[in-house]
């Protein structure tokens, strides 16, 4: 079932029904943005900060494209991209490997003999940038970050270990157990300024790039203090980080990553995740590489990170209260 779905033929009528499945998710996306002003924010800030290509696209495409897709371009994506150099097949609970292996052999062996395309992803390539966007709601949403690190980086498990320090917090939950009282969104932010609605830090990686920051949602009226509020507490990672504060971080981050491999299916496809990445297995080094973040490769990280050109979002009701992008860094260096 599996190969059949990967590499049967797709017929018009099967790129027709696709067409029309794609069209009711645009309208669903679309009715249910009337409903939260800010739901398209994490698409918005990866427009922004890498332009209308590559990481910037729309998660699902340009409604415009759709009817420009069919069957033809459909299999021509597949015979680009579904190749013998890409193709990872794990398994887990297999009681016979021999059986599994031919199995494997007699359903893809066609696969194997096809030559490879000339076909390269164009590698994306951060910009930057400051963008606004009104909303009929008396609210502000800030975001604001930087260029980060791809997978293969050093200074990757850092940018995890600067996560859990900040942490997310929502006015409706703050605090409680199990839902991270002690991190800086709730310490800080929450439970200093009754004008902040929610706050949480954002970390995101990928083949050629990375994306750190912080976004922070409050009442309008206190649009400039959101801004000065999400500056500071970037600027604060600069800083020296008591061992409590980072080691209660570190024993967090290690506890979520081993509950997030309980299952055998998430383990299974972390194992083909990792391998299609580094063309290794690296997921037992995780706790261990977490343990050797300290406070001084945090502040030199945070150095780097907040030197760099930033991307900055401002959505809601409120939006020019905020100061520019240029001004914003200016006080982080």
């Amino acid at each position: 079932m599996m190969v059949d779905i990967a590499l049967e033929p797709r017929s018009v009528l099967a790129a027709n029904v696709a067409r029309s499945k794609n069209h009711k998710s645009h309208d669903l996306y679309k009715h249910l943005a009337k409903f939260d002003p800010f739901s398209d924010v994490q698409e918005l800030l990866l427009r922004t900060a890498y332009g209308y290509n590559t990481l910037g696209m729309p998660r699902l495409g340009l409604g415009k494209n759709i009817d420009n897709i069919d069957a033809r371009l459909l299999q021509q994506f597949i015979m680009d991209n579904i190749t013998p150099q890409k193709c990872l097949i794990v398994a887990s609970g297999v009681k016979n490997h021999k059986e599994y292996v031919d199995l494997v052999k007699e359903r893809l062996g066609n696969l194997f003999p096809v030559p490879e395309h000339e076909f390269t992803r164009q590698a994306a390539q951060y910009i930057g940038g400051e963008y606004r966007q009104w909303a009929e709601t008396p609210a502000t949403n800030i975001t604001l970050a930087f260029e980060s690190c791809n997978w293969g980086s050093e200074d990757l498990h850092a940018y995890y270990v600067m996560n859990q320090l900040i942490g997310s917090a929502q006015a409706f939950s703050s605090g409680g157990p199990g839902k991270g009282m002690h991190c800086r969104a709730i310490t800080n932010l929450m439970q200093k300024n009754n004008f902040v609605d929610g706050a949480s830090a954002i970390n995101s990686h990928f083949s050629d790039s990375g994306l750190f920051g912080i976004t922070i949602e409050g009442s309008g009226s206190h649009s400039q203090d959101l801004m000065m509020l999400a500056i500071e507490e970037l600027n604060q990672l600069k800083e020296p980080i008591d061992d409590v504060e980072l080691n209660r971080a570190k024993n967090i981050l290690k506890m979520n990553v081993l509950m997030a491999m309980e299952r055998t299916d998430d383990r299974l496809e972390e194992i083909a995740r990792n391998f299609m990445t580094y063309g290794d297995l690296t997921f037992h080094q995780y706790c261990s590489k977490i343990d050797a973040v300290t406070s001084a490769d945090i502040n030199s990280v945070a150095t780097r990170l907040l030197a760099g050109k930033p991307t900055m979002l401002v959505t809601g009701g409120a939006i020019n209260m905020v100061s520019s992008a240029a001004d914003v860094s200016r006080q982080l260096n």
